[in-house]
């Protein structure tokens, strides 16, 4: 029997209605998406003790539904079938049906996606699996039309009934194969400099020459890949590859799938322009979006990615956020139209009519906002700019700012109007792993573009998961209805690790930055108790939820566990004295290295992180002397100033650029690719306990400038490098190197 999926990806729910009908097994569930069943006619359960040993004692097979809440064709599914009495009936008669929300149980998402990817080469949600009683694969698919759907059910039911023991055999074949591709082992590679430009060359080669981003249709964001390119432009100063990046920034900025009107992005495009999006807001696409934006605004000084940033920022904290600082997980695409009837972007669009009637002086179609050609459903329409404020502002000859401030007040009348229309509705779980992302996305935005705002609603954020989410038997993973729940995974342990180490990063006094890191080194050293060893790769979840278990290596909508585990080892290791954390990195590295050149663009958080452990990091602040010492570059655009400003943690120094013996290494800076004046600080004469002479050293904070001027090489990147040795009263540490990139003021935008 073949059942080929229809359609693979989707968005949104509505509630049943549960007029006269009784509440099924899904009572009391941490998920409003299984909670949005609960009045189903279909008899669901959770997955669990009680569904599985029901399945196994009746001898029925297994019905798996996977989706989410925000998935409108999971919902389309809901109200075609799972509202359907008919095929309830058929459900509950020859069936044990559960119900799975794969936000809450990634790794049984995992397991049920690599089935449907096995047995029919594609997936997506609403992901739709058959089971044997013990839990082998029978059949899988996704959304398919009630009728269909119903003839799928019948047949499998006679099947099995007729012939069980070929269905068994022939399962469990297929479970063998899934097993082996959720436990992906390869030989190790070592990943060298010249294999990651390999790599990056041949994925530039699939780029959008013409509305950035990778691939064609559909279009989604891929943050982590492009995290990935954003760092290796910044690790070699290579301007092509920053401009792959601020291409699909800028695509996404002025296309549909960008909220014009309230902040925020929508989680993919269907067309290859970014102007007709699936309209779900996840909370995922909103921190990475985010970090990508602040990243692009630290290299260019653009204004447009600043202000796109900045209204993300806004929505997520305006409507994404519990008044306990967590955040929630996402926002449905469907909504109530004017008639009453749920639509996938009803909230979102426009009757032409409407923006007739507010356009009044033209400026709506002439000069701001260009409705794309294409609709939701009948004459309604998208809003994409047609071009950047700065494009538009020279064409018509008016300053930038009067343009953006013209393209500002029409936004507010659209965002006023569309507060009057229902809203869709809010997955208010707080998922760790997700808040984790927009904590260090906060963290960093808070820090560089100087908003306190966010820095606290990033530490408000963490210390509710510390408080709420922690319990003596471990971290959970969701918080919902004021409850946690469900055992924490990989990625909710290292991704909340790496989300402390920015709170570390950017706090305010050297004593909360401790206690940050602290709790960072205490969730890095529950991993190894909990999910595996380093040298065979982590496992996804602390216990076996199906009958697989599985070691995740991929980078899909977020970082896997094992990358973000392995970014949490090296940057502890770059701030602490930690030998056993950087030998488990390096195992890790070399357990994940196998298969990296098969799918690099499924590995690419991995091989920024590896990158990190073996070359060093990037960005704007750095840490040497296992945190001894920070560094952070500044460069003023207008002026062409560098500014390195260093802080030496108490009880440590570092020598002077002239120090007062010849065997002692100088703090040096040296700058590449440009002419630097440099200029340093005058150094504290001392004496230390373990030499009499005097010595010039430098202590607490300092800063060394550079008053760059273009070099004879116009076509290189300006870098800046740090050399250093650090001491205290009894040992001397190996100096370090630490390299900057200065990107020239005609990179901004």
């Amino acid at each position: 029997m073949k059942w080929f999926i229809f359609c693979v990806f989707g968005m949104l729910a509505t509630f049943a209605n549960a007029a006269g009908r009784e509440a099924n097994h899904l009572q009391g569930a941490a998920s409003p998406y299984l909670l949005q069943h609960l009045y189903n006619p279909v008899d669901w359960y959770p997955w669990g003790p009680e569904a599985l040993n029901k399945a196994k004692t009746e001898g029925k097979l297994i019905f798996v539904s996977v989706g989410y809440s925000a998935c409108h064709w999971c919902h389309v599914m809901e109200q075609e079938s799972f509202e359907n009495e008919q095929i309830a009936a058929a459900l509950n008669e020859s069936f044990v049906s559960i119900k799975v929300d794969r936000e809450s149980d990634p790794d049984l998402d995992a397991r049920f996606l690599m089935t449907t990817k096995v047995m029919t080469g594609g997936g997506g949600w609403p992901n739709s699996v058959f089971l044997t009683p013990e839990g082998d694969p029978v059949l899988a698919g996704g959304y398919v039309p009630a009728a269909e759907f119903l003839s799928v059910i019948t047949q499998i039911h006679h099947d099995w009934v007729r012939d069980p023991v070929s269905i068994r055999l022939k399962a469990n074949q297929v479970s063998k194969v899934i097993s082996a591709q959720l436990q992906q082992k390869a030989e190790a590679l070592e990943v060298s400099q010249d294999m990651v430009q390999g790599i990056v060359d041949t994925l530039l080669d699939d780029m959008d020459p013409f509305n950035g981003g990778y691939g064609i249709v559909p279009k989604f964001p891929r943050e982590p890949l492009f995290l990935f390119l954003l760092d290796h432009a910044e690790r070699t100063g290579d301007v092509e590859v920053l401009g792959v990046v601020t291409d699909m920034l800028d695509g996404m900025i002025h296309g549909g799938v960008h909220d014009h009107v309230g902040g925020g992005f929508h989680r993919y495009a269907v067309d290859p322009e970014w102007n007709e999006p699936h309209f779900e807001k996840m909370l995922y696409t909103q921190a990475l979006i985010g970090r990508l934006l602040v990243r692009a605004w630290e290299i260019t000084g653009s204004p447009e990615y600043r202000r796109a940033a900045e209204r993300l920022f806004d929505y997520v904290l305006r409507d994404l956020r519990d008044a306990n600082g967590g955040f929630f997980a996402s926002q449905n695409a469907d909504s109530k139209s004017s008639t009453g009837e749920s639509i996938e972007g009803a909230f979102y669009t426009w009757p032409t009519a409407v923006l007739d009637r507010l356009d009044r002086s033209g400026a709506l179609r002439r000069d701001l906002v260009l409705p794309t050609p294409k609709g939701q459903g009948s004459a309604r329409e998208i809003l994409a700019l047609r071009a950047s404020v700065m494009e538009m502002a020279q064409e018509n000859g008016r300053p930038v700012g009067e343009t953006q401030a013209a393209l500002d007040r029409l936004l507010q009348q659209l965002f006023d109007l569309r507060q009057t229309r229902p809203a869709p509705f809010v997955d208010r779980k707080i998922i760790v792993s997700w808040n984790a992302a927009m904590i260090e996305t906060l963290a960093h935005a808070g820090h560089h573009f100087e908003r306190l705002d966010y820095t606290e609603a990033a530490a408000k954020a963490a210390r509710f998961i510390l408080a709420e989410m922690q319990m003596p038997s471990g971290l959970n993973r969701v918080w919902y209805n004021q409850r946690p729940s469900e055992p924490a995974r990989l990625a909710d342990y290292a991704g909340f690790g790496r989300a402390l180490i920015a709170l570390h990063d950017y706090a305010a006094t050297p004593e909360i930055a401790g206690d940050w890191l602290d709790h960072a080194q205490a969730f890095a050293n529950e991993i190894g108790k909990r999910f595996g060893s380093a040298k065979d790769g982590f496992r996804m979840s602390q216990e076996t939820l199906g009958q697989h278990e599985i070691v995740l290596i991929e980078d899909a909508d977020l970082p896997s566990g094992n990358a973000l585990a392995l970014d949490l080892f090296t940057q502890l290791a770059l701030r602490t004295d930690a030998p056993g954390l950087q030998q488990d990195a390096y195992a890790l590295a070399s357990a994940l290295s196998g298969g990296v050149l098969h799918s690099p663009e499924k590995r690419s958080y991995f091989l920024k992180a590896v990158q990190d452990l073996k070359v060093g990091a990037t960005g704007p602040v750095r840490f040497a002397a296992n945190g001894a010492v920070r560094g952070e570059l500044h460069h003023d655009k207008t002026t062409n100033i560098a500014t390195v400003q260093i802080s030496i943690a108490q009880g440590w120094h570092i020598n002077a650029n002239q120090p007062l013996e010849r065997h002692l290494i100088p703090t040096q800076v040296s700058v590449s690719g440009a002419k630097g004046a440099l200029e340093y600080p005058s150094p504290r004469i001392k004496t230390l306990a373990f030499n009499d002479a005097p010595l010039a050293l430098y202590e607490g904070d300092i800063v060394i400038s550079a008053q760059l001027t273009p070099g004879p090489e116009k076509t290189s990147v300006p870098r800046i490098t740090l050399v250093l040795q650090t001491c205290s009263e009894e040992i001397c540490l190996q100096p370090e190197e630490l390299i900057f990139t200065i990107w020239p003021t005609a990179m901004q935008k």
